[in-house]
């Protein structure tokens, strides 16, 4: 039977537990300053992994108070349920799957949930009572299940934690070459992930024809990179996702209900080359749904992957029009020096080869600071660990050397040098022109 072309935007204004996103305008004002959530696209991302062109975070603010209870408790909950390398076993303990039947049991009670259960049952004529479902959302989403890409078989897939976690592919011995991000399609992570210094946006990488930016506040497409750590909190791999992206506001039920729904279309065969063209909110979406590939090359009964592509229409015109320059708000914006250590100085461009960089810090409190656990890092998210005490008024070079690729490196041509504390909390913040051989960059 044909499918309801409304559901999609049916089950969207149904989500009252959404935030409100607000974008800039042309002219860089906030069109509305009292969102929930402030969304900063910027700019086109330059297509260069080592080439940041978006100068701060993709979130300005996000009020997340509402993360403590609901659905949302429950989602950030599962994050840390599921390890980064997309080849690593999966083991969970009763308690991670506790939580996983906590979280199902929330997202069922909801409006977006319901919506998307009755099309099932009675727009699809899928004939399946209510505890029935919640088992299929539990397989469809949670059950591990094996992927075949012809040779290449990989264990412990999970469509959840692929959407909504993200998962890595890299080389666990190091080396020069970045990994990938797989996956990763969910807004609340990127914020978190973001806030902490774990991703770093960027800019946008909108397919569209003449067009570098949109003005759409609630869906994003990104390039981004992922600073993986170990248990002691030292970097183990970097690795970039050329193109991926997400809705941006929506509830935890809003996007396992349109996920689901398109599952449900897909396995009845209602979507075209993996895709279901929608509309939502007069904004053209394709919603990207793949499922399992099985051992003999067919689509299996898991979700292996969900996400929008916006298409374009509504009023969401494009910003800049074409043929005007992308609007950059000048760097100095987002440097910081307001906490009780602060960057005095930088070496980044030795003259010699005996002599190496330095960044040099000063404790301005009047009692003295244990730095085990800081440390700093670059505009890329490469980190130097720092150890020690800053005495009261204490001055302190520390050298940076670059030891491996996911080493900090101060820049000749000009970077940033970001100074967190153990939590992930951003100290200061600075940022240089190019240096010349043997200049000393005071802050």
């Amino acid at each position: 039977m044909p499918a309801d072309p409304t559901i999609y935007d049916q089950i969207w204004k149904a989500d009252t537990n959404r935030f409100t996103v607000s974008i800039r305008d042309a002219e860089g004002n906030w069109i509305d300053p009292k969102a929930d959530i402030l969304l900063d696209h910027q700019v086109k991302a330059a297509g260069d992994k080592w080439l940041d062109l978006a100068t701060r975070p993709l979130f300005e603010k996000v009020k997340d108070k509402r993360f403590a209870k609901g659905t949302y408790a429950a989602l950030i909950e599962l994050f840390d349920n599921y390890l980064i390398n997309y080849r690593d076993p999966e083991d969970f303990t009763q308690q991670e799957n506790d939580e996983i039947t906590k979280f199902i049991d929330l997202l069922l009670d909801t409006q977006p949930m319901k919506i998307a259960y009755d099309y099932i049952t009675n727009g699809l004529r899928k004939p399946i009572s209510k505890d029935e479902f919640r088992k299929e959302i539990s397989k469809v989403w949670f059950e591990p299940f094996t992927n075949y890409f012809g040779t290449d078989v990989v264990n412990y897939c999970s469509g959840f934690e692929h959407v909504f976690v993200g998962e890595g592919k890299f080389n666990l011995r190091g080396g020069p070459g970045w990994g990938e991000v797989s996956g990763y399609h969910n807004w609340v992570k990127f914020y978190l992930d973001e806030a902490k210094g774990r991703v770093n946006f960027l800019g946008t990488q909108y397919k569209l024809p003449a067009v570098s930016e949109v003005k759409n506040p609630n869906v994003v497409t990104l390039q981004m990179t992922w600073m993986l750590n170990n248990m002691a909190g030292e970097p183990v791999a970097q690795i970039f996702k050329e193109r991926g992206g997400f809705f941006v506001g929506t509830s935890p039920e809003c996007d396992l209900a349109l996920g689901t729904v398109a599952y449900y279309e897909s396995v009845q065969n209602l979507t075209q080359n993996d895709r279901r063209a929608v509309t939502i909110q007069e904004g053209n979406y394709n919603l990207v749904i793949y499922r399992e590939t099985t051992q003999t090359n067919e689509r299996g009964r898991h979700i292996r992957s969900f996400y929008p592509e916006f298409q374009g229409g509504g009023n969401f015109e494009p910003l800049p029009r074409p043929g005007s320059s992308p609007i950059s708000r000048p760097i100095e914006d987002v440097e910081t020096q307001g906490g009780s250590v602060v960057v005095v100085a930088a070496l980044p461009n030795p003259e010699g080869a005996e002599s190496g960089e330095w960044v040099e810090l000063k404790n301005i409190s009047s009692a003295p600071i244990a730095l085990d656990g800081w440390f700093l890092a670059d505009k890329a998210g490469r980190r130097r660990m720092l150890e020690g005490t800053l005495a009261a008024s204490e001055q302190k070079q520390f050298l940076v050397r670059t030891i491996s690729p996911l080493s900090m490196q101060l820049g000749n041509s000009g970077g940033q040098i970001v100074l967190y504390q153990p939590d992930g909390e951003i100290i200061a913040s600075v940022f240089y022109k190019k240096a010349r051989s043997g200049e000393v960059i005071n802050f």
